[in-house]
């Protein structure tokens, strides 16, 4: 049996640039002459993707009495493949969406020399079991990859925006500004608290303006995170003055039982530094 499915994977490497080719053309058969030109480069180098990719099958056929040094290649292949993809922008979906194409014209060369070689059925069973198990597992194994890349990548991300979106601005050697702009969630607002403490003692100043202008939603978790922004801050030694408080907010506060009256109002950004530059 070894031998025969040895002999099966031989085929597959021989056969991989034939299997490439169709699988690409099945792939690529609604796209217009246009796009094919456009992304010629990028195509003739998938193409040889998809060659080493079926070579790499054929080989581990070949060597199906080490299935676990055979399994181990496949996923060190799916790491790199799942970034690859993640990189040059490609859909998850469309990526496994190929896999299908790989079953099918792989498999059909599979049977085809099988026929042509007489094999007992137990051996093509054996066969095509593995091959199937291999790639599902190289299926498995770029689609993990490719998930969590995208995940580290989000996290990223989320940490570039928090940082960009609490920028504590000095405007003299007293006063600083706080614009909050979008949406405040939960970490969110943690953050800019977290960072406008540090900045206020970095800075030494004694006043930050905490602008809400820019604040599309307001809510309970908002107004609070607003108030223990302004209490915490209070504590190191910097008045905290809130300007564009639009009616809602203020409504908010006040159905939170928030003593307003106790807390620095300045009206518009540009009132507000007016009446503490003049102060000054």
């Amino acid at each position: 049996m070894e031998k025969e499915i040895k002999l099966l994977g031989s085929r597959v490497v021989e056969d991989k640039n034939l299997i490439a080719e169709l699988i690409q053309e099945e792939a690529l058969k609604d796209a217009s002459k246009e796009e094919l030109e456009q992304y010629k480069d990028i195509l003739e180098a998938v193409l040889h993707f998809r060659m080493d990719f079926i070579g790499l099958l054929g080989e581990s056929l070949q060597n199906s009495l080490d299935p676990e040094t055979v399994f181990k290649g496949i996923s060190q292949w799916g790491d790199v493949t799942g970034n690859y993809f993640l990189k040059e922008g490609m859909s998850l979906a469309d990526a496994l969406g190929e896999t299908s194409l790989y079953r099918k014209h792989i498999g059909k060369v599979i049977k085809t020399e099988a026929v042509c070689k007489e094999m007992p059925l137990e051996i093509l069973f054996e066969a095509m079991e593995f091959f199937h198990a291999l790639l599902d597992h190289a299926a498995y194994s770029y689609s993990s990859t490719y998930i969590n890349s995208y995940q580290k990548n989000l996290a990223a991300a989320r940490k570039e925006f928090l940082e960009l979106s609490s920028p504590v601005v000095p405007v003299n050697d007293q006063i600083a500004i706080l614009p909050i702009v979008g949406a405040i969630e939960v970490d969110r607002a943690q953050h800019i608290l977290e960072q406008s403490l540090l900045a206020a003692g970095r800075l030494k100043v004694s006043t930050l303006i905490i602008d809400l202008s820019g604040v599309v939603k307001v809510d309970t978790m908002v107004a609070e995170q607003i108030i223990k922004l302004t209490q915490s801050l209070k504590l190191v030694g910097v008045q905290a003055v809130l300007t564009g408080i639009r009616p809602e907010i203020a409504q908010t506060m006040i159905q939170l039982g928030i003593d307003v009256s106790q807390l620095a109002l300045g009206g518009s950004l540009k009132q507000a530094f007016k009446r503490l530059a003049e102060a000054k």
